[in-house]
């Protein structure tokens, strides 16, 4: 199908999660472009976890997101809870230390004789969030950019595979392609999302950096590898399976896998950042689905849009 040349108020670059939130924070004469066939491809290989203690010194910011999460999955039917986080080994002592039988209040199917709680995780289920999005939102999907077309500092267009587009302001939330097209100093983590039946888990579980949480599945990630080749690492899967496996009885018939990439800054704070005087860039962060509601915002109100 081919873009009609219009000027829209806003242009984001990169249904990924950040720029899905983007569009929907402004919603109105906002067209949202993805290359790829649908909206979320790479985000859908995380854990769709927010998880505060991980967060560091964004924790708040990470808190925060909760509640924007919380309102989206209330109006637009998204499967969402609210959960404790276990953490079953290398102790941070920012939690609360329980021992075998209050853990057992809380995950019945645990046997270990201590756990490091905290109350305040959450887990949303991505694939419908990008459904119902895909339905609220101005969505062009198969739409690759080819140039960007400016005058000076500030951009008048996109050309893309489509047509040229035009707008006042633009958001590139282009994840792993931000270095070929920015240039910028950032590293690609590959990870695994393994998806299989669901065991009973209640909450988010962490043992030696693997996680594992249940929705309409049960979900397992952690690993984190410095590559860019996009191929499956079975060694990663092997150790997670390995790890959650001594934890929780995992059907490794069913298991199917997706891999993604993570866009990390060298100093691991989010990029938002002007590019063109009517553009900003936003990503960087390696918990990106825990901080997006908070670089979208942040962008558009850099933006002035």
């Amino acid at each position: 199908m081919q873009i009609v040349e219009d000027m829209y108020n806003l242009v984001v670059i990169g249904a990924g999660i950040t720029g899905v939130w983007s569009a929907f924070m402004k919603k109105d004469d906002v067209l949202l472009v993805e290359k790829e066939k649908n909206i979320g491809k790479n985000s859908l290989s995380s854990l769709w976890s927010i998880m505060p203690p991980l967060c560091g010194e964004f924790q708040d910011l990470c808190l925060a997101s909760e509640k924007d999460y919380d309102d989206v999955c209330f109006n637009l039917g998204v499967f969402c809870k609210k959960t404790h986080i276990l953490k079953l080994d290398d102790f941070t002592g920012k939690g609360k230390l329980i021992g075998k039988n209050e853990v057992r209040t809380f995950e019945p199917q645990l046997d270990v004789d201590k756990a490091e709680m905290f109350e305040n995780g959450m887990f949303v289920e991505g694939s419908e969030f990008f459904t119902r999005m895909e339905d609220v939102l101005n969505v062009e999907t198969g739409t690759e950019v080819l140039r960007i077309n400016y005058d000076g500092n500030s951009i008048k267009s996109l050309q893309t595979n489509k047509g040229e587009i035009s707008a006042k302001y633009f958001i590139f939330s282009t994840g792993f392609l931000t270095k070929k097209m920015f240039h910028e100093d950032i590293s690609l983590f590959k990870g695994h999302l393994i998806r299989t039946k669901k065991v009973g888990l209640n909450g988010i579980l962490i043992s030696r950096n693997r996680i594992a949480v249940e929705g309409r599945d049960l979900y397992l990630n952690g690993d984190s590898v410095n590559t860019e080749d996009p191929s499956v690492i079975y060694d990663e899967l092997r150790e997670t399976v390995s790890v959650i496996s001594k934890f929780l009885r995992i059907d490794t018939s069913t298991l199917s896998v997706l891999t993604g990439f993570r866009t990390v800054s060298t100093n691991g704070k989010p990029l938002i950042k002007k590019v063109f005087s009517n553009a900003v860039l936003l990503t960087g962060y390696k918990f990106g689905f825990a901080l997006a509601p908070y670089l979208a915002r942040e962008g558009i109100k850099l933006l002035g849009a």
